[in-house]
C-alpha cells in the first residue's frame, strides 16, 4: 500500500524509526575516509540526542564513473560496483560492528591542541526551504567525488544551492520520493582556511591550478566569501566568471591549490592546500604534526572534514548544526580512527 507523503512524516514523527543508507561513489573510490566520517558525526549527534528517528542500515562504496550506476543504488541496494575499503582492506558491510565499536571509543577523545584553529567568519548559508522538514522512513545520503560531480544534471533533482548551476555537486539525498543536491566542497575550503588564519572575508587571493567541479566550487564559495581568485591553468583552466585577478598583478598568494599537479614551483603563496591525501607514515607525534595547523602545507583530509561538514549543515541535518563537532574536533577522531585501523592492519600483517 502506498503511504502519502504526510503519513510518512507522521510515521516518523510518532515513534517510527527511518533507516539511513550512506554511500560514497565515484572513481578511483577504495582509499575514501568519508565513510569513517560519516560514522563519527552520526553517533556523535546520537550521543547528543539528535536524530533520534534514523538508524543507520548500510555503508557502502560505490566503484563508478556513471552517476547513473551510483543511483541506481539509491533506488535499490545492491552488491555490486563494491570495493573493498583500503583502511580495513575488505569491504566495510562485513566489519560494520568493528567499525562502530572503533568510533565510539574515538568520540570519547579530546581534540588535539596541534589541530586548533581560527572561527571561520563565513556567512552561512540560509537552510533551503526545498529541503524537508523531516525524515523518512526510507533515507539515502550519499558522497560524491571524482568524476561525478558535473554528471548531475537531471530536472529530477531539487538543488538548495547553485551546485547544478556551476556543475559542481558531491552531496545528495534521497527520501523515497524525491532526490535534493548540494554543493559543499567550497564552503568547507573557505571553512578550513579561515582555520588556517587565511582571512578570506578582507580579500585573500586563491591560485587555482585546474578546473574541474571541485575547483568551481571551491572558486564560487571564494568569491562570494569577499577573497579573490586567481587562474593557475591546468588541463582545464577555472572559468573566466569565477576569477577576479590576474596572476602578473599578485606578489603572493595567500593560499594555492593546485589539483593538476602541474603548477609552476616559483609561484608564491603563504600555504598550499593538497586537495588529494595519502595514508600518513611515521610515529604518532609525525602524524600528528603533518595535520597540525603551523604546517604550511595543509594536508587534504582539512578539505575532506571542511566539505563534510558542510553537506551535513547545508542538506542531511541543517536542524542540528549548532550540534555539530567542529573542525579540529572531527579531524581528531578522523586521525584518531584512522591511526588505529592503521596499527591493526600492521598488527595482523605480523601475525
Amino acid at each position: 500500500m502506498y503511504l502519502g507523503t504526510d503519513v510518512l512524516q507522521q510515521r516518523v514523527l510518532w515513534g517510527f524509526m527511518g533507516e539511513l543508507r550512506y554511500a560514497v561513489g565515484g572513481s578511483p573510490i577504495s582509499h575514501t575516509l568519508s565513510p569513517l566520517l560519516f560514522s563519527l558525526v552520526f553517533h556523535s549527534l546520537k550521543k547528543n540526542d539528535q536524530l533520534s528517528n534514523l538508524i543507520p542500515r548500510a555503508l557502502r562504496l560505490i566503484e563508478s564513473v556513471h552517476i547513473d550506476e551510483v543511483l541506481g543504488w539509491g533506488y535499490i541496494e545492491h552488491d555490486e560496483h563494491n570495493p573493498d575499503w583500503t583502511p580495513l582492506e575488505s569491504r566495510i558491510e562485513s566489519n560494520t560492528l568493528q567499525l562502530r565499536r572503533l568510533v565510539e571509543e574515538v568520540l570519547t577523545r579530546e581534540e588535539h591542541a596541534s589541530f586548533a584553529g581560527n572561527k571561520s567568519m563565513r556567512t552561512q548559508q540560509p537552510v533551503s526551504r526545498h529541503i524537508p522538514s523531516q525524515y523518512y522512513e526510507e533515507e539515502v545520503w550519499m558522497n560524491l567525488t571524482s568524476p561525478l560531480k558535473h554528471q548531475l544534471q537531471s530536472m529530477a533533482f531539487t538543488p538548495v544551492d547553485n551546485g547544478m548551476d556551476i556543475l559542481s555537486v558531491n552531496t545528495l539525498r534521497w527520501t523515497g520520493h524525491g532526490w535534493y543536491c548540494a554543493t559543499t566542497d567550497g564552503a568547507g575550503v573557505v571553512d578550513v582556511a579561515f582555520h588556517h588564519g587565511i582571512d578570506v572575508a578582507s580579500g585573500a587571493i586563491l591560485g587555482l591550478n585546474g578546473g574541474g567541479g571541485s575547483a568551481r566550487s571551491i572558486a564560487n564559495a571564494w568569491l562570494e566569501s569577499g577573497g579573490h581568485v586567481v587562474s593557475l591553468g591546468g588541463r582545464r583552466k577555472i572559468d573566466a566568471s569565477l576569477v577576479s585577478k590576474q596572476l602578473a598583478d599578485v606578489e603572493q598568494l595567500d593560499l594555492l591549490i593546485d589539483f593538476d599537479g602541474t603548477c609552476d614551483p616559483d609561484i608564491k603563496a603563504k600555504r598550499t592546500l593538497t586537495p588529494d591525501y595519502v595514508p600518513l607514515s611515521g610515529s604518532f607525534d609525525e602524524q600528528e604534526l603533518i595535520l597540525s595547523t603551523t604546517n604550511m602545507t595543509i594536508d587534504g583530509r582539512w578539505m575532506l572534514v571542511g566539505q563534510h561538514l558542510e553537506s551535513w549543515r547545508r542538506l542531511w541535518a541543517p536542524q542540528c548544526a549548532e550540534h555539530l563537532p567542529s573542525l579540529d574536533q572531527l579531524m581528531s577522531w578522523l586521525f584518531g580512527c584512522e591511526f588505529e585501523l592503521a596499527q591493526s592492519r600492521r598488527k595482523s600483517m605480523e601475525e
